[in-house]
């Protein structure tokens, strides 16, 4: 390529970014709207009582089964059963 290609080219690509540009400009306009966002409450530092507050009764089961305990299943007490 000869140099003036090089030229021609560069200015066809740097009108065809600005028509791009303005068409892009004209096409996608930003949404006008409200720019105020909601104040959110502050979250509590201290986790909640579930087990003796009324308002927890309703979401959780009392009677469900507490899978933070260990379950042992039939008597074994080999520690290490791998080996």
């Amino acid at each position: 390529m000869k140099s003036k290609d090089l030229v021609a080219i560069g200015v066809v690509a740097f009108v065809a970014a600005i028509i791009s540009y303005i068409l892009a400009g004209a096409v996608f306009k930003p949404v006008e709207g409200s720019t105020q966002v909601p104040e959110v409450s502050a979250i509590k530092p201290s986790l909640p009582d579930v087990k003796n507050d009324s308002a927890y009764n309703v979401i959780f089961n009392n009677k469900a089964l507490d899978p933070t305990q260990p379950v042992q299943i039939g008597n074994q007490n080999n520690n290490v059963p791998f080996r």
